[in-house]
C-alpha cells in the first residue's frame, strides 16, 4: 500500500524535534524565514498552542504556499537522506516511573540511574508505601519517547512480584478477545482473572 505523504504530518513531526531542526538549519539562509517562524514559538510542548496550519505558515513568513510545503518536504526529508548523514542527538534522558496498586497512582522522574530496570524484574520502592500502599512491584511495561533533545523513558510498574504465566495468559485472553484492552485499565488483576477463570 503506497503512504499518501502529508506536509501537514510532517510540520507537526518536524515541531516534535524543534532543537534539531534549528541545530541543523540555523546557519542555512535558503531555510531562514520558515526556520525562525517555527522555533519562535514551542507549538509542540506548550498545550495552550495550536498547531499553525499550512495557511498560517504562510501567511506568518509571507512565502507562497508552494514554496512552503516545498521547504518543508525538503527539510524533512533531509533528517533521512544518507548524503545528510544526520545523526539525530537525544542526549538528555529522562526516566519516568509510574506506579499503581488498586487505582492508586504515584509517578516520579529519576535523573542519572546507572540502570534502566527491564520488563519482569521486581522492584523495592519503600517511599511509595505511604502514597500507593505498597512497595513491591515488577515492571509490567516500558515504553520511549523520542521528543525535541530528549529520549524519556517510561517504565509502568504493577504490584507484586512478574509472573511469566500470567502474562502470557493474558496476552493470549487479549488475542482471542476474551477480554477487551479498555478491562486492562478499567478491572483489577483479580476481576480480569476470575472473568477468565483463574481464581475460584
Amino acid at each position: 500500500m503506497k503512504l499518501r505523504v502529508s506536509v501537514k504530518q510532517m510540520l507537526v513531526d518536524l515541531l516534535s524535534i524543534q532543537p534539531q531542526v534549528m541545530k541543523l538549519y540555523r546557519d542555512n539562509e535558503k531555510y531562514q524565514t520558515l526556520i525562525q517562524f517555527l522555533c519562535a514559538k514551542d507549538y509542540y510542548n506548550d498545550e495552550d498552542l495550536l498547531y499553525p496550519t499550512l495557511k498560517e505558515v504562510e501567511v506568518g513568513t509571507g512565502i507562497a504556499s508552494h514554496k512552503v510545503r516545498k521547504q518543508i518536504k525538503e527539510i524533512y526529508n533531509s533528517f533521512f537522506d544518507f548524503e545528510t548523514e544526520y545523526s539525530f542527538d537525544f542526549s538528555s534522558i529522562e526516566v519516568w516511573f509510574n506506579a499503581e496498586y488498586y487505582k492508586r497512582y504515584a509517578s516520579f522522574k529519576c535523573l542519572n540511574l546507572n540502570y534502566i530496570p527491564r520488563v519482569g524484574e521486581n522492584i523495592d520502592l519503600p517511599f511509595l508505601r505511604a502514597k500507593v500502599g505498597t512497595n513491591y512491584f515488577y515492571v509490567k511495561e516500558i515504553r520511549h519517547f523520542f521528543e525535541n533533545n530528549i529520549q524519556r523513558v517510561e517504565i509502568y510498574l504493577k504490584p507484586g512480584s512478574y509472573n511469566s504465566y500470567w502474562q502470557y495468559r493474558l496476552d493470549k485472553a487479549l488475542e482471542l478477545k476474551e477480554i477487551g484492552y479498555g478491562e486492562i485499565y478499567s478491572l483489577y488483576e483479580y476481576q480480569i482473572k476470575e472473568r477468565l477463570g483463574l481464581r475460584n
